[in-house]
């Protein structure tokens, strides 16, 4: 499942980058207003902020199918994934985020992100 995790978390750091961008490009445009500004810059703001609802609503279209494949997305400006687990009778996640070839950590559910430990191979174990 991890390469389709993958995708889609590439995807929503992807739009999150351009959310970024377009959210800079709003405030920026806003702190120009002026009294004489117009319908022209009253239309381009109107248009900036349709733009933006877009991206965020891509995202969230992400997150849905994330969500439907039983993950969750935990910091989509660096695509961090969470896989739910139980690990000694306790909620847990397994953790993943883009450019780790694999699952590579854990973390109990009450923990920050900042928490999390690596997951030990059966070699490690032993």
């Amino acid at each position: 499942m991890l390469p389709l995790v993958r995708s889609i978390a590439e995807d929503i750091q992807s739009v999150f980058r351009d959310v970024t961008g377009r959210r800079t490009d709003l405030h920026r445009l806003l702190r120009r207003r002026s009294r004489s500004a117009g319908s022209a810059y009253e239309d381009e703001v109107a248009e900036s902020r349709a733009d933006l609802q877009a991206e965020y609503d891509r995202i969230w279209l992400y997150r849905e199918e994330l969500e439907s494949l039983g993950v969750h997305l935990r910091q989509p400006e660096i695509g961090a994934i969470e896989f739910p687990t139980i690990i000694c009778g306790q909620e847990a996640f397994y953790c993943w985020q883009i450019g780790e070839p694999r699952v590579a950590s854990w973390r109990l559910a009450d923990e920050p992100w900042s928490a999390r430990k690596p997951v030990r191979t059966p070699e490690q174990v032993n």
